[in-house]
Formats: C-alpha cells, structure tokens, sequence
C-alpha cells in the first residue's frame, strides 16, 4: 500500500502570512502535487498543527480546500489547533469515547492509529496523554494481536537536541513508552512538531518526522539569526509491503531540472 503524510501546515485565513510565507499557497501547492504524481495513495494524514491560531475561519479554509482534494484525509490536532474549535467546523469528526480526536483505520497492511496529543490550552506548547487517552492506545494495541501497527502523532516523546522543541515534546513520555509495551508488532511511529526531517529509534521502534509546510527549525539556533528558517518545505510518501517499509522525503517546492552537460 501507499499512504502520503504532511504535517505543520499551521493555516491562516485564506491571505494570511505566517512567519513571512503563505500557508495557503504551499499546502496547495503540496496537494496540487500529490494529485500529480501520487494520487494512487489510499490515504493522506496531516499530523497536527492544523492551524496557526485555531481560529473558526481557519478551519473552515482548511475544509474548503480538503473539499477539493481526491484522496481521504485523516486530521490530528497540534498544539497550535483547539479541540473544540476544530470539533464545532469539522462536526461528528472521528473521535474517541471520551472526545478526544483519536481513532483508528484498518487495512489488509495492517492498523492504522491516529493519537491526539493536544493538551489544553493555546499558549500550552507540550504534549499530553491523559491516562484516558493512554487507555484507549492499550486496548487498540491489545487488540491488534500480532498485525501489524503503525502509528501516527504530534508530539515526540524523546528529546532530538534541539531545545526548542525538547521542552515542550509529549510530557508523559515514560507512560507512552510503557503503553507501547502492550503492542505486539508496531512497525513504525510517524510524528509532527519538530518541523524537521528526522530519523530516531526509541525503545526498538523506529519513528521518523517530516518538515512544517510553512517554516522550519534550524538544527544549529545560532546557524541563522531569526527562530525560524526557509529549509525547504517536504511530504513524506510511505509504501509498505511484506518485506519493507519506505519514505520518500518530497521537496516538492525545490524540484528544478538539471540539464546534463555534453562532453566534447
């Protein structure tokens, strides 16, 4: 099978500039991509940070543009998104017994779980997952048996050594790693936030996150003189079969041909 993943698109109003670029026009320009090249993917998940400020008029944007691409797509909340706001546009969302935007999605390669690590708050940046939510994570876990898992979150529960992003990653990190225990066969965990291309394993699983849409975070802080830096934006593209799982990591912004020189 074959799957797309984006992440951090951090939506404004239609004409808004977030951090000097155009959330709008780039993850259109990312759709518009996908549609090209890869529109045999049975699915597209967005893993968090839907919006920039969890406004209304954002999420309503980003439903207008979802309207208008062909491949299902599965949400998750950052924690630049508000539960309720995203709830009240996106109403009878899939969601969990207690609310919480967490589900999962079953396929002949194996289940798929989408974990809502938002905690509470909009100038709360950390991730949280309350025992209710490490609750229903076990009992997905449990009844997988031995099929294969792969799953999808925001927020990391490890450090990458970047400060800024360490300290507000999954608070409840030693829980999570326990809950993982009760899964037989998790292949691979796919995570948000970082706004970076990174590659880890924790605990024997292997986890790999993409770049934001709109803005990145520079590995070296002292590498460039802002927060923020214009590394080139990516979606991840994910093909699983019985023998392998692979990632393409598509600069779909900086794909500029070369012409070959000629020898003489």
């Amino acid at each position: 099978m074959k799957f797309v993943q984006v992440s951090d698109i951090h939506l404004g109003a239609p004409d808004a500039l977030i951090n000097g670029c155009s959330p709008t026009e780039r993850l259109c320009a990312c759709f518009k991509d996908i549609n090209s090249w890869h529109s045999d993917a049975e699915f597209c998940v967005i893993t968090g940070d839907l919006t920039e400020f969890a406004e209304p008029a954002a999420y309503k944007h980003l439903k207008e543009i979802l309207s208008e691409f062909p491949l299902p797509c599965f949400l998750m909340l950052g924690n630049h998104d508000d539960r309720k706001v995203f709830q009240s546009i996106f109403v009878d969302y899939s969601q969990d017994e207690n609310g919480f935007v967490q589900y999962s999605h079953r396929t002949a390669s194996g289940i798929f779980l989408f974990l809502d690590t938002k905690k509470e708050g909009l100038e709360t940046h950390e991730g949280e997952m309350c025992n209710l939510r490490l609750k229903w994570l076990k009992e997905e876990l449990m009844s997988a048996g031995n099929q294969p898992v792969y799953i999808f979150m925001h927020h990391p529960p490890f450090d990458i050594g970047l400060p800024y992003v360490d300290k507000i990653k999954l608070f409840e990190f030693e829980e999570f790693g326990e809950t993982l225990k009760h899964g037989h066969n998790i292949k691979h965990i796919f995570f948000g936030h970082v706004h970076r291309m990174t590659s880890v394993i924790w605990k024997g699983i292997p986890f790999t996150s993409l770049p934001s849409l709109n803005h990145q975070i520079p590995l070296v802080s002292d590498s460039v003189n802002s927060e923020f830096c214009d590394e080139p934006p990516a979606y991840g593209v994910v093909t699983i079969n019985s023998e392998q799982l692979t990632i393409h990591f598509n600069t779909f912004m900086q794909r500029n041909e070369l012409h070959q020189t000629e020898i003489i």
